[in-house]
């Protein structure tokens, strides 16, 4: 196979492994989460009327072992493509791939040298023509590699070399949360949220709340026997709207405090849209409109506070209606503590 060079600037990479994180490449992204998993996506360029959204997906786990799992998406003007689809890199043809299903090993080992050292790939069907960029893929894969610790071993994806594969980085293990068991909601509960939201300066948010009309759409949960969740509209646009988060006690005096989040990286995270079920509080906010990309979370209630049990987002906004989030944190749920 056909693999880059080993330039001595690639030294400087394995040095030590490089954090995990989500990155932008060009018309590339890479996430790889807080267990070494990493997921990349490639898309069509961002610049032309007549590029059809297309992209592909490569995902790998941590450890020398881990296979690439790879499938290919595309969107038509008639929402649909007639399918198989036909993946021409230069002069090489690979037939027989079906829309966002996983390829077959020996499909992703033919696909991804060729794929590497080209510009673009033309995907085609019976009745349709895609251009999928490639500007940006070297740096994506170059940057899984280095976050499991795959430069220079004959596992690396970008940049293979004589490195012992025992350099590969393990998995590592997502955290343990166990949630409390989820608590109905009570009669009387929602007459307790105008009292509570009376205490609170602005109606519990930063600034008073304005839509041009209408009131702010405030929600109470229950959290406890003795313990309430407010969740508060502060500001509402076109097409979503951001809230601020309260617990308080169900009697006087409410004691209401803020509620604090982390996200994926450990620093403190925010609601856009949000809802609450079973003792999960969910979040999902669009980059635009058509919410072709996004980024959304989840965290359970634990007897210490919210915990982060997963995060995931998509940076590039490419006309695929929901986007295409790519995994940046993960958790273990345990059984709900009694």
């Amino acid at each position: 196979m056909n693999y880059l060079r080993w330039p001595a600037l690639a030294l400087a990479l394995v040095s030590g492994a490089a954090s995990a994180g989500h990155f932008t490449f060009q018309d590339w992204e890479v996430a790889c989460d807080n267990t070494r998993r990493c997921e990349a996506v490639g898309y069509q360029a961002e610049s032309g009327e007549q590029n059809l959204p297309v992209l592909l997906w490569l995902r790998r786990d941590a450890g020398a072992a881990a296979p690439v799992s790879a499938r290919i998406s595309v969107q038509s003007e008639d929402d649909g493509a007639a399918g198989p689809l036909t993946v021409q890199v230069g002069t090489t043809t690979v037939r027989g791939l079906h829309v966002d299903d996983l390829l077959k090993p020996e499909q992703v080992a033919k696909l991804l040298p060729l794929l590497l050292n080209a510009d673009t790939a033309k995907v085609s069907d019976r009745k349709h023509a895609w251009t999928l960029s490639l500007a940006g893929m070297k740096a994506a894969l170059l940057k899984m590699d280095d976050v499991q610790g795959r430069v220079g071993t004959s596992t690396a994806l970008a940049l293979r070399g004589a490195r012992p594969v025992a350099a590969v980085l393990p998995p590592l293990a997502p955290p343990d949360v166990r949630p409390l068991p989820a608590v109905a909601k009570r009669e009387g509960d929602d007459s307790l949220l105008p009292l509570i939201v009376k205490t609170l300066e602005h109606g519990g948010c930063e600034d008073a709340f304005e839509t041009g009309g209408g009131e702010p759409n405030n929600e109470i949960h229950r959290l406890s026997a003795t313990q309430v969740l407010l969740v508060l509209e502060c500001a509402r646009g076109a097409y979503q709207s951001s809230y601020q988060l309260w617990t308080a006690n169900d009697k006087p005096p409410y004691a209401a405090s803020p509620v604090k989040l982390a996200d994926e990286e450990g620093g403190e995270g925010y609601v856009m849209n949000p809802s609450f079920q079973n003792g999960q509080l969910s979040s999902f906010g669009k980059g635009r409109g058509i919410s072709d990309c996004n980024t959304h979370a989840k965290w359970v209630w634990t007897a210490s506070g919210f915990a982060l049990i997963e995060a995931a987002s998509g940076r590039l906004c490419r006309g695929f209606p929901g986007g295409y989030p790519l995994r940046d944190y993960t958790s273990t749920v345990r059984k709900p503590a009694r």
